[in-house]
C-alpha cells in the first residue's frame, strides 16, 4: 500500500475527529537537565496524541456494537443475509490471533487489524472475495478506520505540534515506537508532516507494531529502534523515550538502555502500573505533564 493510498484509505480517522482535551492528573511534573540526548522517541497515544479512550484498541464496550454498524454503513458494507459483527466476533478474532502467534520469542504479539476484520466479516456472512488486491482489501482497510475513529478519538496533545518542531530545530533526531495500526500513520502525519517528504521525525528513527506483529512491552520494537540509533552513529543512552505508560514506555525503554520520561498529562491514559512487579522500584529519569516541558531539560544542539 502507497502513502497515499494509506492516507486515502485511513483519511476516517482525521476526518472524524472532534476537539479533546487533557485531563488534568495528580501527578507532579519532575524535571532535570539530562545531558548528551541527541535523539527524542515518542510514544503516540495517550502521549503525542489525546486519546478517547486511553490507547490504541482500549475503548470500553457500552458503545461498540452501535460502532460497528456505524462503521458498516460508512463503508457501503451490504449486510444481506450475513449479520453485523458484535464486539464478541471481533474479541474473539483478535484472541485467536495473538494465541496463533505468541511464542518465547514473541512474548506480546501484535495483531493485523484490517486481517481481523476481514476474517470476522468472512465469518458473519458478509461478502469477501478472498483476493487481497481487491476492493475488498481497500473496504477493510476503511472499516478499520472508521471503527477506530469511532471506539477511539484523538486530537492531538497540547502543544505537541510546537514542541516537536522546536526539537527538530534544535537538532533532535526524533522517532516514534508506538503500539499503532495502519491509520496510526495518517494521525502522526497530521501533526507532523508527510514521511519522506516534510515530517519532521526521522524514517529510520520509526517503529510501528504493526509492522512487525509483536507490541510493546515486548523488547522486539526497541531492539528495531536500537539498530537504527547504532547505524546513525548513536547508542540507546544517547536517546529519551517519552511515553504515558510505565510498563509498556518506561519499563520497555529502560530494558534497551533509553533514558526515560514518563508522560503525565491525560488522566485518560494515564498508567502507573503500580500492580506489575516490573515496575517496582522503577525509576523514569523525569516526568513530564506537560509535553513542552521537556524543551527545559534537553540542550540544544544547534547551539554547538
Amino acid at each position: 500500500m502507497s502513502s497515499q493510498e494509506s492516507s486515502d484509505w485511513n483519511g476516517a480517522v482525521v476526518r472524524n475527529r472532534q476537539p479533546l482535551q487533557p485531563i488534568t492528573t495528580a501527578v507532579s511534573a519532575e524535571l532535570k537537565r539530562l545531558p548528551g540526548i541527541k535523539a527524542v522517541i515518542f510514544d503516540v497515544y495517550g502521549t503525542l496524541l489525546v486519546s478517547g479512550s486511553g490507547d490504541v484498541g482500549s475503548a470500553d464496550d457500552s458503545d461498540r456494537g452501535d460502532w460497528i454498524a456505524a462503521a458498516i454503513d460508512a463503508c457501503g458494507i451490504a449486510v444481506g443475509s450475513g449479520r453485523i459483527p458484535t464486539m464478541d466476533d471481533l474479541r474473539r478474532e483478535i484472541q485467536r490471533s495473538n494465541q496463533q502467534r505468541v511464542s518465547p520469542s514473541c512474548p506480546k504479539p501484535e495483531v493485523d487489524i484490517v486481517a481481523v476484520w476481514r476474517r470476522t466479516l468472512a465469518g458473519c456472512g458478509l461478502e469477501d472475495p478472498g483476493d487481497p488486491k481487491s476492493a475488498w482489501t481497500a473496504t477493510c482497510v476503511r472499516l478499520a478506520a472508521e471503527y477506530e475513529s469511532r471506539a477511539n478519538p484523538t486530537w492531538p496533545m497540547p502543544a505537541a505540534v510546537e514542541t516537536l518542531q522546536k526539537l527538530s530545530r534544535m537538532g533532535m533526531r526524533l522517532g516514534i515506537v508506538s503500539n499503532a495500526q495502519g491509520f496510526t500513520l495518517p494521525l502522526v502525519e497530521d501533526l507532523a508532516g508527510r514521511f519522506g517528504v516534510d515530517s519532521v521525525f526521522d524514517a529510520n528513527l520509526c517503529v510501528f507494531s504493526n509492522r512487525y506483529r509483536q507490541a510493546k512491552p515486548g523488547p522486539r520494537l526497541f531492539d528495531v529502534l536500537c539498530d537504527g540509533l547504532r547505524r546513525a552513529g548513536m547508542s540507546p543512552s544517547d536517546a529519551i523515550y517519552v511515553g504515558n505508560d510505565r510498563l509498556n514506555d518506561v519499563w520497555a525503554a529502560t530494558q534497551a538502555g533509553l533514558r526515560t520520561a514518563w508522560f503525565a498529562g491525560d488522566r485518560r491514559s494515564l498508567r502507573d502500573r503500580n500492580d506489575d512487579p516490573r515496575v517496582a522500584g522503577l525509576d523514569q529519569d523525569i516526568i513530564l505533564t506537560r509535553l513542552e516541558q521537556l524543551l527545559d531539560c534537553i540542550d540544544d544542539l544547534s547551539a554547538d
